[in-house]
């Protein structure tokens, strides 16, 4: 299985991920058949080579009733235009493509197509996972979600496309290098707001960003893919090199290539048995917060991207008994999560240091069972299986949808994975 690693350098949107897929050898027709299996009446997709800052990619576009719904690029003069249509053009020019759409209104637009039920499960998550962090953003349930530009049917097709696409690229993993998310304002239906937007901002959590010139470089559609797609935020992994996909935005940046490049390669014949990365440890020690406090402190430091969080009883000064809070991140993470920890905690101080760690290899599996598609996360050391754990938040979540137990729908994602339960 091939491993993929994003560079955001200069953000990432839907419909860049998608022209860098395209880029890499996906065939358009899978895109197509997402909107004739969507069943969008009037809606077609093109990809056609162009250029950006020197970088020549592939643009990825959707268009109702012939013309790209964003409008026709700063360059039009570019060939090797490529356009599938979903449906015949039966529709007058000028309907509504855009209206406001509710999550429910797009997860019957998801559970009525003929997509996989792969496909389905995914893309239903990915709306799933923006609708949250909408609703987080700007304190409102989360039935009462309406996606302003995501409910547009180009968005529709970024996202449905986008579940195609990994399904059709079958990712062993899907590494990422820091975002570039933009500066200034963008416009949105609440008014003018600050970049990174609310909704992207959540979804970034645990992320390494930073800005640049370029007005809004990371969308809402380009973060949600990265939360949902991506298992490690590094520099860039050890692999050997098959290929290299840029996807282009519609603008021409004037200081660099409005591209995503996706790079794709497999596990160099030479790595050793085990990974090596570097992790920071960071620890504390509390003697003065109830045992609740430590129950939401550890919620708020996996939140904010911690690896992992423990406790630990220790012995304090005056022979006081106490708790060693320890925390594993990213060394991009680690000032955010300090600072976590001491507001949280109470603590005046805390301490870390960088660590080597050894990792088995790892693989994420996405398996059907019963109650739906579950992801599983399985660990290997020199080809021999190690362990496999279902993913708690999917097997909570269809356990919920079917009013099982939790430990029912983890037992059948182990079966379905051939772990022993």
């Amino acid at each position: 299985m091939a491993t993929y690693h994003l560079d955001c350098s200069s953000g990432i949107a839907g419909d860049m991920f998608l022209g860098a897929c395209l880029d890499l050898g996906m065939p358009l027709d899978l895109l197509s058949e997402v909107v004739a299996r969507l069943g969008l009446p009037g809606v077609a997709v093109e990809s056609r080579k162009a250029s950006r800052g020197g970088f020549v990619g592939t643009r990825f576009r959707v268009l109702v009733d012939g013309r790209p719904l964003e409008g026709p690029d700063p360059e039009e003069h570019d060939h090797d235009h490529h356009h599938h249509h979903g449906h015949e053009h039966g529709h007058e020019h000028g309907h509504d493509h855009g209206h406001n759409r509710g999550l429910t209104e797009i997860r019957g637009l998801i559970g009525r197509s003929a997509l996989s039920p792969v496909v389905k499960d995914r893309a239903v998550r990915l709306f799933q996972r923006l609708g949250e962090a909408e609703a987080r953003a700007h304190g409102m349930p989360l039935e009462h979600v309406h996606f302003h530009e995501v409910g547009a049917i180009d968005s529709i097709v970024d996202l449905v496309g986008a579940a195609a696409a990994v399904e059709h690229l079958a990712p062993e993993r899907i590494t990422c290098g820091p975002v570039n998310v933009g500066s200034g304002r963008v416009r949105m239906a609440h008014g003018e707001v600050p970049i990174p937007a609310p909704a992207t901002a959540e979804l970034l959590r645990g992320a390494p960003i930073f800005g640049g010139p370029g007005g809004e470089l990371t969308t809402p559609t380009g973060a949600v893919l990265l939360a949902e797609l991506v298992t490690d935020y590094v520099d860039l992994p050890a692999m050997v090199l098959d290929g290299t996909g840029y996807g282009l935005g519609k603008k021409d940046l004037p200081h660099q290539p409005n591209a995503l490049r996706l790079l794709q390669g497999r596990a160099a014949a030479e790595r050793a048995e085990v990974m090596r990365s570097e992790v920071m440890i960071m620890e504390a020690e509390i003697d003065d917060l109830p045992g609740e406090g430590f129950g939401f402190l550890m919620e708020r430091l996996l939140a904010a991207g911690a690896l992992d969080v423990y406790f630990t009883s220790v012995q304090m000064k005056k022979n006081r008994p106490g708790t060693l809070v320890t925390l594993l991140c990213r060394r991009p993470q680690l000032d955010e999560l300090a600072g976590v920890l001491l507001t949280e905690s109470g603590s005046l101080g805390c301490r870390y240091h960088a660590a080597a760690r050894l990792e088995a290899e790892r693989e994420i599996l996405e398996v059907q069972t019963t109650f739906g598609i579950v992801r599983v996360k399985r660990a290997r050391l020199a080809g021999r299986p190690l362990a496999a754990a279902p993913e708690f938040e999917d097997c909570r979540r269809l356990a919920l949808a079917s009013g099982v137990p939790w430990r029912d729908v983890y037992r059948a994602a182990l079966a379905a994975a051939g772990a022993p339960g």
